[in-house]
């Protein structure tokens, strides 16, 4: 120690070099990177304040005299200034977002910093000293202001935190996770060695495993966050230092490691030595001379006394009584063997033990009871755990003054089950009593003293000054128990004799960390001159010189290396650019005549593709042509009218003509169907685009205009009602685009419009849906799908026809998908925004009032069009006069239809029938009294009436489908069979779930003796019906006469 004077070294010396080493070493990083960024100067400065946090508790744990406390004055502002400064680094990286914000908040936290260190300064210079024996090192008596610190750093660190979490959530998600993992690496340095010294000081954790841990974490976690942020910074940083970071990093936690074993192997060591001498003194009175002090306590007339006193102090063995008996209970304890009874051997023992040590006496007494310990070594293993808690328990009683027993005093004890519950529910009896306050803080305090063990070093001395250059002196001592004088010695020796060992074991350890600090520092760039930095500086200036157009610039390869092959390959790369650029230079001197080559090639190939598409466009304008006279409009009906709007997408020019092609048609005609007058209408959508879909309209138009032509033309063609004209036009279309082989597809709306009534008659494959505009609303006619596009494989199945009744000033709208395929937007990459809102259309009709011109303007308002579109409007006007009827003429009709009902009502179905004959007198046309007629005739089973009443109400009231099939089933009943077949089959295409129907028609098929139609349509029925037993019977009868009639071979 001569040669150190106040110096004395040991392992928090060490462990605090470290982090003094591997900070500065990071500090110097950041802060000497040319043209660094805010971000890097504040990690920088926050690096540079960890440095000097642990350079004070270094120089306070390596000096022996009370002046080292003045090192608090670096420890208290070096933390809270490197909160602020990570603070601000928080809120510059990645970027400066809030510059003002960051200001202000380090100009006030800053502040905060120095009305601390000031009020700390001021307080201390009168606050004398304290010696903690926990971690060897002199401070401040001022445990208020400490907690109030505490608190403040506290705040600090939630303050860089919170930062650093706003940033996270705002950054890119590129940064996110570095920003995470800086975060939470200073938490890692900061948080947790913060918690860990607060136990530490409380003697919860071993002082030499809280340094060595923090120490861990400093470098793990700097280490952490230096490489993350080094490798996503924009600033400059060189390949070396990365190099030294990472192997000074390596070098430290190794030796961190290895020095913490070795120095605590040290420390085993001068404990068995400096034992052994005082078993020696107790052995013998010369060696008693070598020692410090020697008490010895007698158990059985309970008296101590000294037998050698310490000089310059007042200690005596009365103040350690407590612990000569906690030291013999101890020892009691190990002598018991496993196989005794531990509580046989035990009562006596226990028994002996004083008031004093009645905390240790309950605790044993409930943990063998309990049955947790059943054996003296569980026992000893027991108490061993109690150690630490004891210790922290008795730290925290020192802090509460004897005026605070009562309130905080009481708060500590709050155990009432499990290991330290009985000392605790001891020190509440003592706290509870009426002894006064100072009286019951000594005895819980005295309650709390350790149980040491044979061997164990203890630290005696006064440890609390007022003033501020104490006269000091400590020492180290060891309990020896003699069990024949039943006596227990205290030996103790100079403490400086402790910390000389310490200092003897630690600097070598000292040295070798610079040493290694300064061989990686220093020694690296030395080593790495020649074979990394000045090559790749090298490299660095080729890569200049060839920037700056110099191409003549080779690199010296000195090392056939990883850096040579780079050299190589630099040199290879700019002889090429070289040869390149010559030939660039060729190049530029022929560009004129290669220009005149390529533009005369190119005007070639211009003429060629000119030709081609005049040839295109010829074949385009003669389809165009050929498919003009399809979309002519022929409805001329003065109650129906019909408008077109067309508009094909692909636009062509043929010799000064402008024509556009697609596969969009539109067709309107008059065609005449049992003397009744129809309007005819198609809208289609021949799939493919320009002269594909043209192709499929061609088509289309040609066998629709033949279908027409040949109804106006023929006789038996007119001779058909309405429902099957529609069916066998949808099947004819269907076989020829069929045989296409779904090469060629057609969606259409094929319709019908009885010019008188106003009936519409309707079939759809697979096109958009039919709009109805009435009273200035728009809504779809449809809600499910009826078939797929002509030419689709099994299309023509069970077809089946819709129809609907058209009011006077009713419009009704088909068009192709291209009114719904509206180009409305284009997103941020560019694509295509398209409309998949199909009710879209419905408010465009509204906002059009059901004008074509108008609508499709709606249309061009929303988006452009990216289809062919065709719109096709039907609207049902009815102008002719309708037969008006007198009031007196309307009231005794009404008068005869009413004695119709009551006659009816009384059964006197004859007279009901003169009633309504004598009405039908009156006006021949109102279908109400048909309608009356029908139902008395069936009630009369006057079949032949029924039905030609039935069909006369029929072509009054197309509509009523019922009807239809009342005309059927009278039909069939006076053998009309051609009548009810008809009649029957429009039924059947109107409403193919009609299971009345279906058997009616099947049972006239069977009376036709068409066998095969008859079986189809009961087959039918039963699928619907298949409880009704007579379409069984109806079923078997009909296979019976089939098998009757078949040859014989």
């Amino acid at each position: 120690m001569a040669n150190w004077g106040p110096i004395s070294f040991d392992f928090y010396s060490f462990g605090s070099l470290v982090g003094v080493i591997f900070t500065f070493y990071n500090a110097q990083l950041f802060l000497t990177v040319k043209e660094k960024s805010r971000a890097t100067y504040l990690l920088g400065m926050g690096t540079l304040s960890l440095g000097f946090f642990h350079l004070a508790y270094m120089i306070n744990f390596s000096f022996l005299g009370p002046a080292a406390a003045y090192m608090r004055w670096l420890v208290i502002p070096s933390a809270l200034i490197g909160a602020a400064y990570l603070a601000s680094f928080f809120l510059s990286y990645p970027e400066d977002t809030y510059p003002r914000f960051r200001k202000y908040l380090f100009i006030s936290m800053m502040a905060v910093v120095a009305v601390f260190t000031v009020s700390f300064a001021y307080i201390s210079l009168g606050a004398g000293r304290t010696y903690f024996f926990s971690g060897h090192y002199w401070d401040f008596p001022l445990a208020k202001f400490y907690k109030l610190y505490s608190l403040a750093v506290l705040v600090y660190f939630a303050i860089f935190a919170i930062v650093g979490i706003v940033q996270i959530i705002k950054t890119t998600k590129e940064l996110r996770f570095v920003l995470a993992i800086i975060l939470f690496s200073f938490l890692l340095i900061t948080i947790v060695p913060g918690i860990l010294n607060a136990q530490s000081r409380d003697g919860a954790i071993e002082r030499g495993l809280f340094q060595t841990i923090t120490d861990l974490l400093l470098v793990v976690g700097l280490f952490i966050a230096i490489v993350v942020y080094i490798n996503n910074t924009k600033d400059k940083t060189t390949i070396l230092s990365r190099i030294i970071g990472i192997s000074l990093a390596t070098f430290l936690l190794v030796i961190q490691l290895v020095a913490y074993v070795s120095i605590q192997q040290t420390e085993v060591s001068f404990d068995r030595i400096y034992f052994q001498q005082a078993r020696s003194a107790v052995i013998d009175e010369d060696s008693r001379k070598k020692v410090s002090f020697f008490f010895t306590y007698d158990l059985n007339s309970r008296e101590g006394k000294s037998l050698k006193d310490p000089e310059n102090t007042t200690l005596s063995p009365k103040e350690y009584v407590p612990e000569f008996w906690n030291s013999w209970l101890y020892e009691e304890i190990i002598s018991i063997s496993d196989g005794e009874s531990l509580r046989d051997r035990l009562d006596p023992i226990l028994a002996k033990m004083p008031a004093d040590s009645k905390g240790y006496v309950s605790e044993i007494k409930s943990a063998v009871d309990t049955g947790g310990v059943n054996t003296s070594s569980g026992l000893v293993t027991y108490l061993n755990s109690l150690k630490r808690k004891i210790l922290y328990t008795r730290n925290k009683w020192k802090e509460i003054s004897p005026n605070e027993v009562k309130t905080k005093g009481k708060a500590l004890f709050s155990l009432q089950s499990g290991p330290m519950s009985s000392f605790h529910s001891t020190a509440v009896s003592i706290i509870d009593s009426s002894l006064p306050e100072e009286t019951i803080w000594n005895k819980v305090n005295i309650l709390l003293s350790p149980m040491t063990y044979t061997g164990e070093r203890n630290y005696r001395g006064k440890i609390l000054f007022a003033e501020n250059a104490p006269d000091f002196h400590f020492f180290i001592s060891y309990f020896i128990v003699d069990k024949k004088e039943n006596k227990v010695y205290e030996i103790g020796f100079p403490y400086l004799d402790y910390r000389d060992f310490q200092h003897q074991s630690s600097l070598p350890w000292m040295y070798g960390v610079v040493a290694i600090a300064a061989i990686v520092i220093l020694g690296f760039r030395l080593f790495f001159l020649r074979a990394l930095i000045r090559p790749i500086e090298q490299i660095i200036e080729g890569l200049t010189e060839v920037n700056s157009g110099n191409l003549e610039h080779r690199l010296v390869i000195n090392v056939e290396d990883d850096i040579g092959f780079m050299a190589r390959s630099f040199n290879r790369m700019v002889r090429s650019i070289q040869a390149a650029r010559k030939k660039l230079q060729q190049y530029a001197e022929q560009l004129e005549s290669k220009v005149q080559e390529r533009t005369k090639e190119l005007e070639n190939t211009l003429k060629e593709v000119q030709a081609l598409k005049h040839q295109q466009d010829g074949d385009y304008f003669l389809t165009s042509l050929l498919l003009q006279p399809f979309s002519a409009n022929h409805a001329d009906h003065d109650n129906v009218q019909v408008d077109f709007l067309l508009e094909q997408k692909k636009k062509f020019t043929f010799r000064q003509h402008s024509k556009e092609i697609g596969g969009d048609l539109n067709i309107a005609n008059q065609i005449f169907l049992n003397g009744k007058s129809y309007t005819v209408f198609l809208n289609a959508d021949a799939m493919g685009k320009s002269m594909q879909g043209a192709g499929g309209a061609l088509v289309l138009g040609s066998v629709f205009e033949s279908i027409i032509t040949r109804t106006q033309l023929s006789n038996e063609a007119r001779r058909t009602y309405p429902e099957r004209w529609i069916k066998n036009t949808f099947i004819e279309l269907h076989k020829v685009f069929e045989g296409f082989d779904g090469s060629m597809l057609v969606s259409l709306v094929l319709g019908l419009i009885d010019n008188e009534s106003g009936l519409l008659y309707f079939i759809n494959a697979e096109h958009p849906w039919i709009v109805l505009y009435r009273d200035g609303i728009a809504s779809f006619m449809e809600n499910e799908l009826m078939f797929r596009k002509l030419g689709t494989s099994g299309v023509a199945g069970d077809i089946y026809i819709r129809t609907f009744q058209l009011e006077p000033g009713d419009v009704v709208i088909a068009g192709s998908d291209g009114r719904d395929d509206l180009l409305i937007s284009h997103t941020a990459e560019g694509k295509r925004v398209i409309n998949e809102d199909e009710r879209l259309f419905l408010k465009v009709v509204e906002r059009g009032q059901g004008d074509l011109e108008k609508i499709y303007d709606e249309l061009q308002k929303i988006g452009s069009l990216t289809d062919d579109l065709s719109l096709l409007r039907v609207s049902f006007v009815e102008e002719r006069e309708k037969a008006r009827i007198e009031k007196e003429k309307l009231k005794e009709i009404q008068s005869l239809l009413g004695k119709a009902k009551q006659a009816s009502d009384s059964q006197d179905l004859q007279e009901a029938v003169a009633y309504l004959e004598e009405a039908n007198s009156l006006e021949a046309n109102i279908p109400e009294i048909k309608k009356k007629f029908i139902q008395l005739y069936l009630k009369l089973k006057d079949y032949g009436k029924a039905k030609s009443l039935a069909r006369d109400y029929s072509e009054l009231k197309p509509m009523d489908t019922e009807i239809m099939y009342v005309t059927a089933f009278c039909a069939r009943k006076v053998a009309d069979l051609k009548t009810a077949v008809d009649f029957g089959e429009r039924v059947r295409l109107r409403d193919p779930q009609h299971v009345k129907n279906l058997i009616n028609l099947g049972q006239t098929y069977l009376a036709e003796k068409n066998y095969v139609r008859a079986e189809i349509i009961l087959t039918a029925a039963v699928v619907l019906d298949p409880e009704n037993p007579s379409l069984a019977r109806l079923l078997d009868h009909i296979r019976k006469k089939q098998s009757k009639n078949e040859p014989v071979a």
